[in-house]
C-alpha cells in the first residue's frame, strides 16, 4: 500500500475528517489533501508525529509490510506493539510482550509460549473470524512457532 492510502485508510478508521486530522497533527486541512491524493508526503518529522499521535509505526505509513514477533507471531501493527533494544530504540523483530530492553521477558521453552498463547484462543478465534479448538491451535502453534527467529535450531 503507498503511503496516500495509509493515511486516507487510517483517518477514516479512526473517524476523523481532514480538519479533524490536520488539528492534531498541527496542520491545514489542505496537506492532509495532498497527502490523501499522493500530491506530497509528509517529511520525515511529520511521519514521526503522525506515527507517535496514532500509534502507528512509520514503516507502515511508508507501506512497508508489518511485521512478525519472531518470538510469539504476534503481528506487530504500531508502534508500540515494538519491543525495546537495551539502547532504547524499538526492536522489529521482536513484540513489546516478548522482548524489552534488549532482553526476552520471560524464559520460555515454545511449548511454554504455545500454552500462553492458547489463553487468548477465543480471541484469536474472534479476530480472525475462525473457530480453532485447542488442540487444533496447539498444533498449529507447535508447527508454526519453530519458524520463528527464537526458535530456529531448539
Amino acid at each position: 500500500m503507498e503511503t496516500k492510502e495509509v493515511i486516507l485508510d487510517l483517518r477514516r478508521k479512526l473517524k476523523l475528517s481532514q480538519d479533524e486530522f490536520a488539528a492534531r497533527l498541527f496542520v491545514t486541512r489542505q496537506a492532509v489533501s495532498r497527502w490523501e491524493t499522493g500530491e506530497t508526503i509528509p517529511n520525515i518529522d511529520t511521519l514521526k508525529l503522525i506515527a507517535k499521535t496514532f500509534d502507528i509505526s512509520v514503516d507502515e505509513l511508508l507501506g512497508q509490510p508489518v511485521s512478525i514477533c519472531q518470538s510469539c507471531g504476534m503481528t506487530m501493527t504500531k508502534e508500540s506493539d515494538l519491543g525495546s533494544e537495551s539502547d532504547g530504540h524499538r526492536s522489529h523483530e521482536y513484540c513489546a510482550f516478548c522482548y524489552q530492553h534488549g532482553a526476552f521477558t520471560e524464559d520460555l521453552t515454545m511449548a511454554e509460549l504455545a500454552e500462553q498463547n492458547l489463553q487468548s484462543l477465543a480471541e484469536w478465534n474472534k479476530e480472525n473470524n475462525l473457530n480453532l479448538n485447542v488442540e487444533e491451535a496447539r498444533e498449529q502453534l507447535l508447527a508454526y512457532l519453530p519458524t520463528l527467529k527464537r526458535w530456529q535450531g531448539k
